[in-house]
């Protein structure tokens, strides 16, 4: 008797325990099963690209609308990346512009009665430099401080534009003339003798033909 008691205790013990433990479907070894299997070593995924971000808004949102909505934002923010990018190359390029037209004036002051043979080409590196060197400062204030508008609009100042096309239309011409006045003394300049009819300083005249050249 002692022994059917224990055995009927047992038993329900054991009824106990199954009841208690959670059961498992069959779905829920299916999800388990398909979960891919990352090792602790494995570095997390970076979302900081733009198909990274796309690929987080479409988990996020799938094909709605809200995907759309973020894609466009993604997209805004990648072209706002990409044009921080060409305005720091549009910096270093007119920054460029700019020095090497302020070298032209130094240049064309300083050596103006030093070329006999054409006294026309210190004054061509003089305005040159000057037009060149204003045309830069126009510019790169233009972009940098005066484009951003209240209301978000980046287009040009049509004043900037209208002057600076100015500009251009007057070098390109005054290049014109630098370009006769240096390339038809190319043969008979001469840099050794300043009493000579011929004579030119060397860096004068290079730095026009360079100016004109390039």
């Amino acid at each position: 008797m002692l022994i059917v008691t224990h055995f009927y205790s047992y038993t329900f013990k054991l009824e106990d325990m199954e009841e208690a433990s959670p059961t498992t479907s069959s779905a829920d070894v299916a999800a388990e099963e398909a979960r891919p299997i990352t090792s602790p070593t494995d570095a997390p995924p970076t979302y900081d690209s733009v198909m990274g971000k796309i690929k987080t808004a479409k988990s996020e949102h799938g094909n709605s609308v809200g995907f759309v909505k973020a894609l466009a934002k993604t997209l805004k923010e990648a072209l706002s990346d990409i044009i921080c990018l060409w305005r720091t190359i549009f910096l270093v390029i007119f920054g460029s512009m700019l020095a090497f037209g302020i070298a032209q004036i130094v240049i064309g002051v300083q050596r103006k009665d030093m070329c006999t043979i054409n006294d026309k080409i210190p004054l061509f590196l003089t305005v040159t430099g000057a037009f060149g060197a204003a045309e830069a400062i126009i510019t790169i204030v233009d972009q940098f401080c005066c484009r951003k508008r209240e209301n978000g609009d980046e287009s040009g100042n049509p004043c900037v534009m209208f002057l600076t096309n100015i500009i251009n239309i007057f070098l390109f011409a005054w290049f014109i003339c630098g370009n006769v006045w240096v390339y038809t003394i190319i043969n008979e300049v001469d840099y050794d003798h300043p009493l000579s009819k011929n004579y030119c300083d060397q860096v004068t005249y290079q730095f026009a033909f360079w100016s004109v050249t390039i």
